[in-house]
Parts: C-alpha cells; sequence; structure tokens
C-alpha cells in the first residue's frame, strides 16, 4: 500500500521536482480542522495510487518557505504537479469526487471510493 509523504525543504525537490510520476501536494497546517475533515480522501488516493501517482504533504509552519512559493492562503491546499511543475490546484473543504476527479484528469488515475 503506498503511503503519503511528508515533505519539507530539505526533500521537495527529490520528491516533487524531480519525481518521475505525477504528484499530489496538500499543503495542510496540523491546527487545521479542515485539513482532518479532508485526511480520508488524501489517505484514499494515498492508498490507491499504485505507483502511477505520489502523495505528499506539507505542513505550513513547518514549510512555511515552501508554502509562501505557492502563494498557500487557504488549507487545505491541494496541487498536483507533473514533471516538476504544478498542473492544477484546488483549495479548501472538497467534495471527495472533485479530488478525485483532478487526480483522474491530471495524473490519469481512476480512483473508486
Amino acid at each position: 500500500m503506498a503511503m503519503k509523504i511528508r515533505v519539507t525543504a530539505k526533500n521537495y525537490r527529490q520528491e516533487v521536482l524531480e519525481a518521475r510520476i505525477p504528484v499530489l501536494v496538500e499543503f495542510f497546517a496540523d491546527w487545521c480542522g479542515k485539513c482532518a475533515m479532508m485526511e480520508d480522501v488524501v489517505d484514499l488516493v494515498a492508498a490507491n495510487c499504485g505507483g502511477v501517482l505520489k502523495v505528499c504533504q506539507i505542513e505550513i509552519e513547518d514549510s512555511a518557505d515552501l508554502a509562501e512559493q505557492f502563494q498557500v492562503e487557504i488549507v487545505p491546499t491541494f496541487v498536483i504537479f507533473k514533471n516538476g511543475e504544478p498542473v492544477s490546484a484546488a483549495s479548501g473543504v472538497l467534495n471527495r469526487q472533485l479530488v478525485l476527479d483532478m487526480v483522474m484528469d491530471e495524473a490519469g488515475l481512476e480512483i473508486q471510493g
């Protein structure tokens, strides 16, 4: 079963920019109740990505520089990267299907659930 990868400035280049597969990044905060509400969707994607998509999480207070770089003002914020470039983003508490559609549209991965 695939897992979520905690990303900081130290491993951002390796895990996101240099990834050979698309990456779903969730910018979140440990104190954020809305982020906790989205955790089951993030877990669902991570559990079903099958080597086709990497799931990473960036805590905005631990990695304020990355949050600032992507102008994250609302958590959670989801960004899909392909070939090191952001290609899709959405913020806030999202409908489960919207997240799954983002993954399907941008990463070509279909997840049921």
